[in-house]
């Protein structure tokens, strides 16, 4: 076997370096990763290997780490990930929850939450320089929302959208979030609490983090072979890298094609137990040769040049005449409000409203003053369907108080908020307190979105309504 994967080394001019991993090969409990500079780490209860020509180990200051994963679960792929945002690395319970911050030479926990266990294999990603997961299997069923972590609360809160379309949940989808935009393409679901019965999606949307929508794309191509697993896929750019069987796959979810290179070469020596990573390019992943786990390097620059390519559209051929269909279709719907809106009058449209500024709310012919933190809520749930209680706990303070003082707090701006449109509209609970749709841990304070507006002049209405359509 070693004198077969010599030659294979040899042959392929690509393979740039191969080391052995510097733990015993019966140890599992172990992470593979990249450092905050990308370099391959493996991380253990008791220190972290760093991988730069050489394996260096660097163990942590101190066992306060150990004793935190003791609280939490095993330290291994199945319980957690890595993620890099700012060049900060965070480690991640799998399922939501704990969350980790390297912290020089040790990992400190920086979350006031509990093991959630709900987003097993959702997609992991950072957005403004936040932890988010979208979808994810938990508690018996599959996913279909983002949640993102916030360092302010230290808490797990929900991305709200205002999408009449919502992909159905799931698991392992194969994913890449470009500028404000958050492609997927298809992912595993099955019967609620049978794993085995997993069963793949075909479908291609994405979710556009400006307007809190989901787009439906279209139907993917059969050609596309995906290796759904729970980990997320290297990437370089634009393009992610499907690596399995005998071939890499790029995806390139803005020209909407994927290449396929061909060689039989090293792909059966990648272990997908474990992830791979690109840095500068060149792909790292793990092998396990007779029972013995190896570090490999291979160089994506020479791919072209060592490999046979084909690409094909990532959608069937019917989902690209739908998707044209779907296109033309808008166009003609935008067409027709923008016609509509130009028939309606400025006095039409405030008409039925709540109009809020910086200092006061309208009603009709009426009005009342408000304060600081009564506008900002308002303001809030004018494009929001509800806000949670520690969100509004931010409106009202930046200081750390009790539960009990911050319930306090709320429930008197609330009352006071709702006094004040009693005077406008006669309507006793504009702001209802209710428990989240999704989970009723969460608190929530909700109103009717869609009568809630800011407040306009005439020229803007109509330079916004109609000149940007």
């Amino acid at each position: 076997m070693r004198l077969k994967l010599f030659f294979l080394i040899i042959s392929s001019g690509v393979l740039l370096s191969q080391h052995k991993l510097p733990i015993n090969d019966t140890v599992q409990n172990f992470l593979f990763a990249q450092s905050e500079t990308k370099t391959p780490i493996i991380i253990t209860k008791n220190g972290v290997f760093e991988y730069d020509v050489f394996w260096k180990y660097l163990p942590f200051k101190n066992n306060s780490f150990k004793k935190e994963l003791e609280k939490i679960d095993e330290l291994n792929h199945k319980n957690f990930f890595t993620i890099i945002s700012s060049n900060k690395l965070y480690l991640v319970s799998n399922g939501a929850g704990p969350v980790f911050l390297k912290d020089g030479n040790n990992f400190k926990r920086i979350d006031n939450t509990s093991l959630h266990k709900n987003q097993f294999g959702g997609a992991r990603f950072i957005f403004n320089n936040k932890i988010h997961i979208y979808g994810g299997y938990g508690f018996w069923s599959f996913k279909n929302f983002i949640s993102f972590f916030d360092e302010n609360i230290k808490q797990w809160d929900l991305v709200y959208n205002d999408s009449k379309f919502i992909p159905p949940g799931r698991w392992k989808p194969i994913y890449n979030l470009i500028n404000d935009k958050l492609f997927v393409l298809g992912g595993r679901t099955g019967s609620p609490g049978s794993q085995g019965q997993d069963e793949p999606f075909s479908d291609v949307f994405y979710f556009d983090f400006s307007s809190k929508e989901f787009f439906n794309i279209g139907k993917l191509n059969p050609k596309l072979k995906p290796n759904y697993s729970l980990f997320s896929l290297p990437k370089i750019d634009n393009n992610i890298f499907l690596i399995y069987n005998n071939n890499i796959t790029k995806i390139d979810f803005i020209s909407l094609t994927f290449t396929i290179y061909y060689k039989k070469i090293f792909m059966s020596m990648v272990d997908n137990k474990y992830p791979t990573f690109i840095r500068n390019q060149t792909l790292y992943f793990i092998s396990t040769i007779d029972g013995e786990k190896q570090l490999n390097s291979f160089d994506l620059k020479r791919i072209n040049k060592n490999f046979e390519s084909k690409t094909f559209s990532l959608l069937d051929d019917e989902s690209e005449i739908s998707f044209l269909q779907y296109v033309l279709f808008g166009a003609l719907i935008i067409l027709i409000f923008w016609t509509v809106l130009k028939i309606f009058s400025f006095k039409d449209y405030i008409r039925g409203l709540i109009l809020y500024d910086e200092k006061t709310i309208y009603f009709n012919n009426k009005r009342v003053l408000v304060s600081k933190e009564e506008q900002q809520l308002i303001s809030f749930l004018s494009t929001n369907n509800f806000i949670s209680a520690p969100k509004l706990n931010l409106i009202i303070s930046k200081q750390e108080f009790t539960k009990s003082h911050f319930t306090a707090l709320r429930n008197k701006l609330v009352t006071g908020l709702n006094k004040k449109l009693y005077t406008l509209t006669a309507n006793e609970s504009c702001i209802i307190e209710t428990k989240h749709p999704k989970d009723n841990r969460i608190k929530v304070y909700k109103a009717d979105s869609s009568i809630i507006k800011k407040k306009i002049s005439f020229y803007k209405f109509i330079f916004k309504k109609w000149i940007l359509l």
